[in-house]
């Protein structure tokens, strides 16, 4: 009996070192990454400047004068401003642009463990109170994905706020619209484990796994995808702390129902598409013409999921084309 309980302890302490060795290495190879990704460059090109908001540091960046507009990227790991960089100077010669790094996300803090759709609409109705001064100037705003889900909730919410609204692309009618399934959950609650969930948040946003996201889901032409792209999505997802948003974003937490806000926007809306986006494809364009009959459509024949980095010229020109004719609706 002592002999067969020996050797017993000694399976299990050579299981419990191996386990120990294993995580060992994976910490390693984890911090390894860590050190070795480069730091993020400003988004837009200029020095962004710092809103404090709930004791977290949200970085945007300003540029121009005239009426404000509120740019709002969408939700993806290495997600920031920098998706708007090639329209960012030429609206800023007309309006006054300010560029938001939602929290978690480009160079703004990362420090909850918990995010959700609402976070960021309160985020997004104190930044455009706080710093754009939309109680004396109703801002104009252009938002992508779920950015432009989380704005519909805050304009709906506080119409006096936002004069007029620009979409690229919106989730929340169809898709990104439900509530997480457990699988989601699941995965949410792996990612965010401090090792496991890191080495395989590493192995999601390496170099070639994010070109080969940008060059397949993102971009129509994947010419454009260039190596300082890649550089820029690889520097700003391996900061710390990046895994969170993203965690809670695949768990579900940040998908929005917008059916109900769209409605009631009384807004002028004007609805950007790439012809040939897989992510959000074009028959969803249906949806939100059908559930707010005031919504314009403008079609991106040679965009995937970003037009407006893709046809930036063409965008930039119907978008200002639009902001400028349309009629504004004040409440």
């Amino acid at each position: 009996m002592g002999i067969r309980r020996k050797k017993s302890l000694n399976k299990t302490g050579l299981a419990a070192a191996g386990i120990a060795g294993t995580a060992l290495a994976i910490l390693t190879l984890n911090k390894i990454v860590e050190n070795n990704a480069p730091k993020p460059q400003y988004p837009l090109g200029i020095a962004p400047q710092i809103f404090e908001w709930n004791k977290d540091k949200i970085s945007y960046t300003v540029s121009g004068v005239g009426q404000s507009i509120i740019l709002l990227h969408g939700v993806y790991a290495g997600a920031s401003s920098y998706e708007f960089r090639n329209v960012f100077a030429s609206l800023a010669q007309k309006y006054r642009v300010f560029a938001l790094d939602l929290p978690g996300f480009g160079l703004s803090d990362k420090k909850h463990k918990t995010y959700s759709s609402k976070l960021y609409v309160e985020c997004i109705l104190d930044f455009a109170l706080q710093v754009v001064g939309g109680l004396d100037q109703p801002a104009f705003v252009i938002a992508s994905s779920l950015g432009a889900a989380f704005i519909i909730k805050a304009a709906a919410q506080r119409p006096d706020l936002f004069e007029k609204l620009v979409f690229i692309e919106p989730a929340g009618i169809k898709s990104l619209a439900q509530k997480p399934r457990i699988e989601q959950k699941i995965a949410q609650h792996i990612l965010s484990t401090p090792i496991l969930g890191q080495s395989l948040y590493n192995a999601l946003v390496s170099a070639s796994s994010l070109r080969a996201f940008l060059s397949r889901q993102v971009y129509w032409n994947p010419a454009i995808v260039s190596d300082d792209m890649v550089d820029m999505y690889f520097a700003m997802s391996h900061q710390p702390g990046s895994r969170l948003a993203v965690a809670n974003f695949l768990g579900g937490n940040l998908n929005a129902d917008i059916k109900e806000a769209y409605e009631s926007l009384r807004q002028p809306i004007f609805i950007c598409w790439g012809k040939n986006s897989r992510l959000a494809p074009f028959s969803e364009t249906e949806a939100f013409l059908h559930y707010n009959r005031q919504a314009e459509l403008a079609i991106f024949d040679n965009s995937c999921g970003m037009p407006h980095d893709e046809e930036p010229l063409d965008f930039a020109q119907q978008v200002i084309a639009w902001l400028q004719s349309s009629v504004s609706s004040r409440f």
